[in-house]
């Protein structure tokens, strides 16, 4: 079933409120926006439970503390519906202060390229969250 503008303008006023909370550091407040049984893929590394998805999001740079990436933020380039998701491609931007999946911290300012698939339920909360990021740009080459 395609879908209809209303449906477009909720899934996009939901998702600001993630991206926003994103942004702010504010793990609680990303946490709110997750429903109860919500699965986060990273990578294709599932993160399935609330302890889990709130790890990663702290260990990204999205909460409070220190994270592989000061001044953590989503910029989004451009938005696209499927009938179950909504799909965003955008950069990932910080400062790579802190040591990511092996990638030694830089001190550089970095943008990692993504794509991600949100898919919320009835009631407005994140049920599905799958992120694809290139790491190459944290290759320190010299």
């Amino acid at each position: 079933m395609p879908v209809d503008e209303q449906e477009r303008e909720r899934r996009r006023a939901l998702l600001r409120t993630h991206l926003d909370a994103e942004n702010s550091g504010d793990a609680d407040a990303v946490m709110a926006t997750f429903a109860a049984g919500a699965v986060m893929v990273y990578n294709a590394l599932p993160f399935a439970s609330p302890e889990a998805i709130r790890g990663a999001h702290e260990y990204i740079g999205f909460a409070q503390g220190p994270g592989a990436f000061a001044d953590a933020r989503n910029e989004i380039d451009r938005e696209s519906f499927t009938d179950t998701d909504i799909v965003i491609e955008g950069r990932m931007c910080g400062l790579h202060a802190r040591d990511f999946l092996g990638f030694a911290a830089s001190g550089r300012k970095v943008e990692l390229p993504f794509v991600a698939f949100y898919q919320f339920d009835a009631t407005g909360k994140l049920a599905n969250e799958r992120v694809v990021m290139n790491l190459g740009p944290l290759r320190v080459t010299d």
